[in-house]
């Protein structure tokens, strides 16, 4: 869904990309860790505010693809490792809710499953049949990645509101959860039809 807004969300960060032609794309991966990561500490010290900040530097982990890309540095090393600093963020942005006592982990540990599995059977469908795609499906990390930033900015707004006894980020992880489950469901059926 998102992922059809990509090409304007990359216009936004041309301006950037024409200050890294001689960056590495791996250091750029590598840096990209830095806002999940404080992230999750601005989360266990309360710092909502701050956590959303640190969450908005998580667009700049396009930058290097895009570096990679414009400066004819890709690598099937580059990939491999944005995709798993992608895997480490989703761990810090997902489990960052239970550690800080915002969601309870018995809704957070089936939500990073799902979130995992999305990419998982994406990854190795392609590897099945590389000339098949498995882009597609209800939600993707971009999708995932909005609603959590939601979820906490709802928490921020409405923190006494519960709902069958759920927070408000609770109800929003069980959300994303299920739209995960799905996507999920859709990829594994789509392998079927395809491989």
């Amino acid at each position: 869904m998102l992922s059809s807004k990509k090409s304007t969300v990359e216009a936004y960060l041309h301006p950037i990309v024409k200050y890294l032609s001689h960056a590495n794309p791996n250091t750029l991966t590598l840096l990209g860790s830095i806002p999940p990561l404080l992230f999750f500490v601005c989360i266990l010290y309360h710092s909502y505010i701050l956590a959303l900040i640190a969450f908005v530097g998580n667009g700049f982990d396009m930058l290097d693809g895009m570096v990679a890309r414009k400066y004819h540095k890709v690598t099937p090393f580059g990939g491999f490792l944005d995709s798993t600093m992608d895997r480490v963020a989703d761990f810090l942005l997902i489990t960052a809710f239970a550690f800080g006592g915002i969601v309870r982990w018995e809704i957070v540990a089936p939500f990073l499953l799902f979130a995992y599995l999305t990419s998982y059977v994406r990854s190795r469908g392609e590897l099945a049949n590389p000339k098949v795609s498995f882009a597609m499906g209800l939600i993707e990390r971009p999708e995932r990645l909005v609603l959590i930033f939601f979820a906490l900015l709802l928490y921020i707004l409405f923190p006494t509101i519960t709902f069958l006894n759920l927070n408000v980020a609770e109800a929003t992880f069980i959300f994303i959860m299920l739209l995960s489950l799905y996507t999920v469901i859709q990829r594994i059926v789509h392998a079927y039809k395809k491989l």
